[in-house]
Formats: C-alpha cells, structure tokens, sequence
C-alpha cells in the first residue's frame, strides 16, 4: 500500500535556510588557506608529494615548448609577482575589495605570463575565480587544469578541481551527471593520492561509489575516511551533503554501507566506535539497533546489548534497543520489564525517565495491547500533575495534547468509542474552549467513524469559530473530496496561494486530491509547483515533494518518472521508508521485478515493523510471487493494525479467493466497498462481488 509522506506544518519563511554555496565559497575565500603560500612558493614545478601519500605512477607532464620556457631573469620576476599577487589577496582577505582583488589577479597573471611553467600562479587565479566574486567556474576549470597538466603534483589545482566537478556532478541534488562524476572521482583520487589523509577526498569517493552502486569501492574509501585525521575545513562537505565530516560521520557512514553490503559483523563495531566517539548523538544508537537487527540473529543481538547496558547503565538509548529486539522477537514481557527496569535508574520526574515512558507506551501500542498502553500514557500526565482541570502553562497544554492524542487513537484503534468521545471532551476541558485542538480531534474522529457529511458541518463551524486556522480550510477540501466533491475542494484551496514557500503545503495537498480522485496530470502539475518552491538545503521538502510527485506519476501512467522521482529521494536517502514502500509497490503492481519489490519493502518494514501501509505491501507482494502463507500473515496483521482501509480488505478478499474460501473473500470485499472513497475501485470491487473479477 502506497503511503504520503505530509509536512503538517509549514512555518513560511521562518526556518533557517543552509548556507549557500554563494555563502560558503565567500566564507572559505576569507579564511582557507590558499594553495600556494609565500613561504610555499617556488618556481620549481613537480614537488615531491607529502610523505604519508602513497605512490602511484604519475601522469605525464605538458611541459613548456622552448618558445615558452623562461629565462631565469623572467623566472625571477615571475616568484616577484606570485608573492606580490600572495600579499595582495592577503589583504583582500582581511578586507575584500574589488581593487585588492583586481589588483592580485593582475600579479597573477603577470606572474603566468613570465614564467609559463609557474603552476602556483595558475592555481591562484584558478581559486580566485572560483572563490572571490565574480565566480567564474569556467575560468577557474581552466586554470587549475592548466595547474594540473604543469604539475601533476599540485595538490591545490587537483582539489578544487574536485570540488568544481563535485559540484557540477549534481550529486548535492541527487540527479547525478555521470560525465562530471567521473571527472569528480579522477580529482579526488589525485587528491587522495596527494594526501592520504585527506577526509574530503575519501568522504566524497564513498558518496560518489554509493551513488554510483560501487559498493565494495564504496566501503573502502569510507575505510580510509574512517582512518583520517579529523579535517579542519568540512563547510564544503556539509554543502554537498548535509552531513558531518568528523571523525564519528565517518563510522557511522562505514557503517551504514557495511549494513547495506551484509557485513553486519563490521557494521557493528564500525557503529560501536561511532558511539564511543560522539556518544551523545541518538541517531548513531538507531543505527547499532538496525545492524544488529540485519545480523539476523535477535538472541545474539540482545546479548551484545546486555552486555553494553551493564558497560554503561545510566545510557538510556541502549535499553530501548534491546525492548526493540525483545518485542520483535515476540517477547513483549521481557521487553516491559527491561523498559521498567531503565526507568528505575532514572531520576523521578527527569526528562530521560520520561522519555522511558512514553517508548514504553508506544512499545505496548505497538503489540496492540491498547489497554496496558494508556495506563502507562495515564502514568504519563499524572507524573506531569495533569488531571482533569483547566492547564494554565503553555508547557503542561503541550504535553497534555501530545499524550491525549496518543491515548484518543488506542481508543479508536480497539473500538472504545464512548471512551474515545469522552477522551476529546477532557481535551476540551483542559485546554479550554478557546482552543481548537479538540474540534479538530472530534472532527477526525468523526471522519474515521466514515460520517463525513457530518465532519464537513463540523468543520465548516469550526471555521466561522476560529476563522486564523487555515488548518480547517485544509481538512474541509480534504473531506469535500471524500465525499468526490475534488473541484470544490481544489476552488477552497487555490485564492490561499500566495506566491511564496508558503504555499508549498497547499501544493502538495491539492496533488494529493487530484490524485485520489484519478487525476493525474493536474496532480502531477500540483506538486511540480510544490517541488519548483522547496529550497535546494530543505531536503525534508523536496522529499515530501517527491514522494507526492511519484505517486501522481503512477495515477497518471507515467511509471518511468514516477520510479524516477522515487529514486531520487532514495538517492539522497537511501532508507527513507516512504520511498522504499511506494516503490516496491508500484513495481508489484506493475508486475515487475518483484524479488526487487521484495526486497524494498521489506527494508521499509524493518524500519517501520509496525506500519500497517508496509505490511500490506509486503503481503501484497508475497501474494504476487506465490507465497500466499507469508502473503497471509502479513495482510492479516496489517488489517489487525488498521481496520478502516480499504486497499488492506481488498488485498485479504483477494488473497481469500486464491485460496478458494469464497465466503471469507466476499466478506472482506464487501468491507472494502463500504471503506472506499475512489470511484475505480469502489467499480472494481463490485465487479468482484458479482462475480464478474476475481484474481
């Protein structure tokens, strides 16, 4: 089953946007150290690379033509004018003017001029151009390769070669150019081969091998980023990437290939090192629970864990690991008590011991033991002092809507409707009537018991009472198009846009209407508005974009570029579980592929195990290959985690009749019917009950 990833909330212009190349070329310019220094400085060409670089054979050199070697009086002039051009841009980067700069490029190139075989003077003009305004990439291109050819030893030309080329590569964007990265991987190599220690080089080589699906050359450069020195220049980096160039990124990033290869042995003490080195970032604690979860072995996995808790039992990350494991494996008592036991060691009331609780709960919600999940939830507000007046601080409002909202879709979950009423009643009198969030809960819940006429009169006088919440004008388009109303939903949405980042939500959430109501090429020209505002640095929006883009693609027949934009998000995200679902489910529904579909989905699962979306898919696509046990364990327990959807209760009704229990797969096709909101399929399942279709 395809699932949308969403932004609920856009905050305009008001994040904070990455630094612009623009920014950080102006800022490197101002304080990274050019490649040629006066104390470096010398008209001898081909110096003898550092010597921690490994040999290598060199390239030949275009040395100078008679005509063009100088005379040593020429040479002389020509180190004059480098150390002039060196003192000038000193100045320039203290205070840039357009005088000091004009000023070096004249030494510098007067410098070339009289000394042909001066690869230092083509370097500098080669970083002027391309870190001083104006830039000029190609001036800069054609300087530093001119460096280059003059000394193949040059390590300033080769890397900033290697950054124009990264660049232009278009691997930043996650559309690479594969010409230029070739050129990128040739640079950097010569970087490398300059500098073995270099962090940049390796770092970029094993984004630009993942890209490229060059997994073993790929784990090999991270080996030796891994090994590096810590760099202290990594703006660069961050750029192309949006990740850290430390030491610990580095770990961590060998050890995501590593997972990815099937290494998991290696994954696990790259990641261990990764911890040791930064132990305070959360993310690399995930990343040790998806290695030891791809080793395959959930006893040993746990025991690694143990091990470690008792290293360091004040660590509560590591606890909620081995509840993970526990809980996976079946074991939810255990995985209980070793949350319980964590929680112990905590300070009462300190926010770890908090946080402890609320994983506890979502463990419990998770094995669908609603019951035993709100008690702990319940745990959660008394621990707060939260009861049932009226909350005065912004801070207690907040956690009581966090934990009400959690407890009000357990109750939905299991069926407890009078329960759930009296949930979003007790929001209401905790928050006050003057606060929305309880008309919007009593309005979703109103939607989720399928009354949508009476959600769209709700929502229509939550409007008139609380006119500055655009988020009501959303959930009425959505619930005209519910009720097949899509022109009216789409006419409420359009006088919004404003021309600006602002209106990226509201692009996304028109695609999503016309795609559900089977009108792709208005959907598709919806989110390519969407996609055409999310800034280059906010990868989080170009995936939601994406995402919403791919599956307008696949309502409108365009499976070459709804895989294409999938593939795109996997590029720079290569789990994104959205991504993964959608695209092994567009390929099953294709009928193609499908061990490829297999395998994407079930990545997607083991990230998400409890999403029922996931699940369908992974049933769906065991039932297209055969394996209708697999195909029904998978389909029932998504339809256990959400019984309002009808893509899940056509999939069962589908598989039922298979297996030829007729009277099971009318039931569910019939359950189906009356969840569907789409006219095609709502055609297709009456077809089926009339015996006219069947799988």
């Amino acid at each position: 089953m395809k699932s949308f990833s969403r932004i609920a909330t856009i905050y305009g212009l008001l994040f904070v946007s990455a630094t612009t190349f623009a920014q950080w070329s102006t800022t490197q310019a101002q304080t990274a150290a050019p490649s040629t220094t006066p104390a470096q400085a010398k008209p001898v060409v081909n110096e003898p690379a550092p010597q921690n670089s490994t040999p290598q054979p060199q390239p030949a050199s275009s040395s100078p033509s008679p005509q063009q070697t100088a005379s040593r009086e020429q040479r002389e002039q020509a180190y004059a004018k480098l150390l002039e051009g060196q003192r000038l841009l000193s100045d320039a980067r203290r205070v840039t003017t357009a005088a000091s700069l004009r000023l070096a490029r004249q030494a510098f190139q007067s410098a070339a001029s009289l000394d042909p075989s001066l690869a230092e003077a083509h370097a500098a003009l080669a970083e002027l151009a391309f870190y001083y305004p104006p830039q000029d990439f190609d001036t800069a291109t054609r300087e530093a390769s001119q460096a280059a050819r003059i000394d193949p030893n040059s390590f300033g030309a080769h890397r900033l070669l290697s950054r124009i080329y990264t660049l232009k590569s278009g691997l930043r964007e996650g559309k690479l150019d594969k010409t230029f990265a070739e050129r990128a991987v040739q640079e950097l190599k010569e970087v490398a081969r300059l500098d073995s220690n270099d962090a940049e080089s390796w770092a970029l080589l094993g984004e630009f091998y993942q890209a490229t699906g060059r997994a073993q050359e790929a784990i090999a450069a991270l080996t030796q980023w891994a090994a590096a020195p810590a760099p202290t220049e990594t703006r660069f980096f961050q750029y192309v990437t949006n990740r850290e160039l430390s030491t610990d990124a580095a770990a961590a990033r060998l050890g995501e290939a590593l997972i990815a290869a099937g290494r998991t042995t290696e994954a696990v003490a790259a990641i261990r090192r990764a911890i040791a080195l930064n132990p305070e970032n959360k993310d690399y604690s995930e990343l040790l629970a998806q290695a030891l979860e791809a080793g395959g072995n959930n006893e040993k996995a746990a025991a690694e864990l143990q091990r470690m808790i008792a290293a360091d039992p004040a660590n509560p990350s590591l606890p909620r690991l081995l509840a993970r494991i526990q809980a996976r494996s079946g074991k939810i008592d255990e995985a209980v008590a070793t949350i319980r036991a964590a929680m112990s060691k905590q300070p009462q009331g300190e926010q770890e011991q908090r946080m402890l609780r609320l994983y506890l709960a979502k463990l419990l919600s998770d094995a669908l033991r609603h019951q035993d999940a709100i008690a702990v939830y319940e745990e959660a507000l008394k621990d707060q002092g939260i009861g049932n007046a009226l909350l005065a601080s912004d801070e207690e409002r907040e956690f009581a809507v966090v934990i009400l909202q959690h407890i009000l879709d357990l109750q939905k979950s299991a069926g407890l409707i009078n329960d759930a009423s009296a949930t979003i009643e007790r929001t209401r009198a905790l928050l006050g009537k003057e606060d929305p969030t309880a008309d919007e809960q009593q309005i979703a819940f109103l939607r989720f018991q399928g009354k949508r006429s009476e959600a769209l009169q709700a929502i229509r006088a939550a409007r008139q009472r609380f006119p500055e919440q655009s988020g009501f004008m959303r959930l009425e388009a959505e619930t005209l198009a519910d009720l097949g109303r899509v022109d009216e939903a789409v006419a409420l949405l359009q006088p919004q846009l404003k021309g600006s980042l602002e209106d990226f939500d509201e692009y996304l959430t028109i695609s999503s209407l016309y795609t559900q109501a089977g009108r792709g090429r208005e959907a598709i020209e919806a989110a390519r508005k969407a996609l055409a505002l999310a800034p280059a640095e906010r990868t989080d929006l170009q995936t939601a974009a994406l995402i919403t883009l791919s599956s307008a693609q696949d309502r409108a027949g365009d499976i070459n570029g709804s895989e294409e934009s999938l593939r795109r998000v996997l590029t720079k995200e290569p789990d994104n579980a959205t991504a993964l679902n959608n695209l092994g489910y567009f390929l099953v529904e294709r009928n193609e592929r499908l061990n490829e579909a297999l395998e994407l989905i079930q990545r997607a699962v083991r990230a998400e195990p409890t999403n029922s979306s996931y699940l369908d898919s992974l049933g769906w696509v065991y039932f297209k290959l055969g394996q209708l046990e697999n195909a029904e364990r998978n389909l029932k327990e998504a339809a256990r985690r959400n019984s309002t959807s009808s893509t899940i209760q056509e999939h069962l009704g589908d598989l039922y009749h298979r297996q030829g229990k007729a009277e099971l797969a009318r039931s569910a096709w019939q359950k189906a019917l009356s969840l569907s909101l789409e006219g095609d399929k709502t055609a297709r399942l009456k077809a089926k009950l009339n015996g006219r279709q069947g799988n």
